[in-house]
């Protein structure tokens, strides 16, 4: 089976989890397509029901992909290291042991040499002369002692760089020894998926066919931010738009192209049902839709013909054997041995039609019953092998099992619960690994005609014995649970759902509604599989802007300006961090809203240095007659002047508020002379609250020209009377 390697084109990224879009060019130099492929290097975490195998070009042979499977797969091992010469390796050890015997008796020796002192020159008798001093022989000991030490010494070195030599062809042995018994080993980091597709070629010559496999990987998120680079007059703005993407799939992507959704792939949702109306009598609701259709009667009559035909074939062959060979190491135990059915009798029972699967089940001939039950039984065995030489200290918990592995469960056990109106249950609360697998149509197989208990029926199909199957032909060591790595791998990928997104973004499933679109990357890019946030850069476009200068004088003495983008994108703007630039330089950082495409918001900018803004008021306070019942009349003058430093013309509004009355308080409040004239302004367009008595002048002031704006309101009240804090509204 060759194996043809990949590489991802295209990755969409939703609002959790990526479809990633892999090339492959199969090349037939005989003009014929391999009957089945292989597809290595995908990723532990993958969903194996998504994968999808298309051929998108053939040159015009006729070429279809089909029975796409699962299974798991090693990279190609190094060829082992030549086997080390035991004996050779015993010499040295032995060698190493014989040169540290000798640095041992030499350094004894050098202790010995070490311990002769030379004697003394005698002393003399009392009242007789000093002896002569044997001076040569005291010289000749000094020099024997000093002789042999030296020689001792030199040999000891000798000694001593010969056995780091002997150590050194040791350890390098040892190492070679242990890298060539480790080398059929492998870890849970070499493990990868593979995806098995059987090909079917018809027609023409084949020389070259482009194939494309998609699959889906969770553990892979997404957060719009963004970059608006405004011009020094604020009339032209460039959007750059990014994302912060963060992703543990278990694979790079390297210069792949990017697809930004807020859809959610793998959600299910259904169409509304409009009940009908009727004029009448009530009538009682229709039965609710079951989630399962049951099967229809009589379809094992279907295989009638399959069924004779099979009997007319195996009564042509010779008779097996009334009982059936025991196990070598179990002992035969002659009570439980059935004797076969005669032919006619099986023939008979044959030959009768069957109204249901349940009466075709139970006419079926024993010995046909006998040889399926047998079957099956070793299948099961020889997965408990398969399993077994492949994870054999401890099987993964129930709860770290993926679902992409599915988990052994009789299939009659299986369908007899689907049959009774929904998918299989196991002994917890929620559904077993083979339920949620019998609800995925693409994990569904429909049984061959032989098995007569499951041929009218898709069943799930077991993929965690196919993983088994398709590591065991590596014929490698496996040291670890091979399940639990694939578990493990969908386990860390599903913990990037819960990873917190940086700070200042929105997730996208709030941002988008009930409504997706996608955002394409104008180049490829890379995002690495670490589970950290990567900022990557999607596009620029350019747009038109204004700029709009607001003082509220009465509050603060500065003029702030408000920049009007429209949104240049095709799509809604998502709400997202912004980092404003004004002229090429950094100005703040902002969060931006939900736009509709071209759709317009506001971006402040802060303090406009160059426009300044002074306000100044005057009070005077008078009776308005000299009757008894006469007002005061509390008269305030407004003064604003607005000066223009900048080269340029500005639009500038300048918001104001003149008090209002209680609705109870028997006060008047006019007003008087404005230049030029205001208009009512109540702040809705920021959501708040409506603003009473706001008023707000909008002017053109022209470059380096000042601009005086003035206003008067007048507050009555009874004379004998006077407002709360003071008649002087102003300050």
């Amino acid at each position: 089976m060759p194996v043809v390697e990949s590489r991802i084109d295209t990755v969409t990224l939703y609002q959790q989890g990526a479809r990633v879009t892999r090339l492959l060019t199969l090349d037939c130099p005989e003009g014929r397509a391999p009957g089945e492929l292989e597809i290595p290097r995908l990723p532990l975490a993958l969903f194996d029901p998504t994968v999808r195998v298309r051929v998108l070009s053939t040159g015009g042979a006729d070429l279809t992909a089909t029975n796409v499977r699962v299974g798991l797969w090693l990279p190609p091992r190094e060829a082992p290291l030549e086997t080390v010469d035991q004996a050779a390796l015993r010499t040295l050890r032995q060698q190493v042991r014989t040169a540290e015997s000798h640095i041992r008796q030499r350094q004894w020796e050098l202790n010995v040499f070490g311990g002769i002192t030379v004697p003394p020159r005698p002393k003399p008798e009392e009242g007789k002369p000093p002896p002569p001093s044997p001076l040569g022989a005291r010289m000749a000991l000094e020099q024997f002692s000093h002789d042999g030490a030296q020689v001792r010494l030199a040999e000891v070195r000798t000694l001593g760089e010969q056995l780091r030599k002997l150590r050194e062809e040791v350890a390098v042995l040892e190492q070679r020894l242990a890298q060539a018994s480790t080398a059929r080993q492998v870890t849970a980091g070499d493990l990868y998926k593979s995806v098995h597709v059987q090909l079917r070629h018809v027609g023409a010559a084949l020389s070259r066919a482009s194939l494309s496999v998609e699959y889906f990987v969770p553990g892979a998120r997404w957060a719009p931010s963004y970059q608006c680079r405004l011009t020094r007059d604020c009339r032209q703005v460039e959007l750059v738009m990014r994302a912060l993407i963060g992703q543990h799939s278990g694979e790079d992507w390297s210069g792949v192209k990017l697809v930004l959704s807020t859809a959610a792939p793998l959600s299910w949702t259904e169409l509304p049902e409009l009940s009908s109306i009727r004029i009448g009598r009530a009538q009682p609701p229709p039965p609710a839709r079951a989630g399962f259709r049951p099967p229809p009667q009589g379809a094992a009559s279907l295989f009638s013909d399959f069924d004779r035909d099979q009997q007319v074939l195996l009564r042509g062959l010779p008779t097996p054997s009334p009982f059936l060979l025991p196990a070598l190491n179990a002992p035969m135990d002659l009570e439980t041995l059935e004797p076969p059915v005669p032919p006619e009798e099986d023939a008979l029972m044959m030959s009768e039609a069957a109204d249901d699967d349940a009466v075709m089940e139970r006419r079926s001939a024993p010995s046909m019953k006998s040889y399926a039950q047998r079957d099956e039984v070793l299948v099961e065995e020889s997965d408990a092998e398969l399993s077994a030489s492949l994870a054999p200290r401890a099987a993964a918990p129930r709860s770290l099992m993926p679902a992409s592995a599915g988990a052994p469960m009789r299939r009659k056990e299986l369908s007899r619960k689907a049959d009774r109106g929904g998918p299989a249950q196991g002994a917890g609360d929620g559904p077993t690994q083979a339920g949620l697998e019998a609800v995925v149509f693409t994990h569904l197989r429909l049984a061959p005609a032989s098995d007569r208990g499951h041929r009218n029926r898709l069943q799930p199909m077991d993929a965690r014995r196919f993983y088994l199957e398709t590591l065991a032909r590596f014929q490698v060591e496996v040291t670890f649970d091979v399940m639990a790595a694939v578990a493990g791998a969908e386990a860390r990928a599903q913990a990037m759902a819960s990873t917190p997104l940086p700070g200042g973004t929105t997730d996208v499933r709030n941002a988008s509604s009930r409504f997706d679109f996608s955002y394409t990357a104008e180049a490829t890019v890379d995002v690495p599989s670490d589970g950290v946030f990567h900022s990557v850069a999607l596009g620029a476009r350019t747009g038109d802007a204004s700029v709009l200068y607001v003082a509220v004088p009465r509050e603060d003495s500065n003029v702030y300006r408000q920049a009007e983008v429209q949104n240049p994108l095709p799509a809604p703007m998502l709400a997202g961090p912004a980092e404003v630039y004004v002229g090429g330089e950094y100005v703040l950082s902002t969060t931006l809203p939900t736009v509709a495409p071209r759709g317009n918001f506001k971006l402040g900018l802060g303090v406009e240095q160059s426009i300044r803004c002074a306000r100044n008021t005057r009070f005077r306070e008078q009776r308005s007659g000299s009757k008894i019942v006469a007002t005061t009349e509390l008269w305030h003058d407004l003064t604003i002047e607005l000066a223009n430093n900048l080269d340029r013309d500005i639009t500038c509004e300048v918001r104001e508020r003149i008090p209002q009355p209680a609705p109870d308080a028997e006060v008047v409040v006019e007003e008087g002379a404005v230049t030029p004239a205001w208009e009512p302004y109540t702040q809705q367009e920021r959501g708040a609250k409506a603003l009473e008595g706001g008023r707000r002048w909008r002017l053109t002031v022209p470059a380096n020209h000042t601009q005086q704006l003035s206003a008067q309101y007048v507050v009555k009240l009874y004379a004998n009377n006077e407002l709360e804090g003071g008649n002087r509204r102003e300050a």
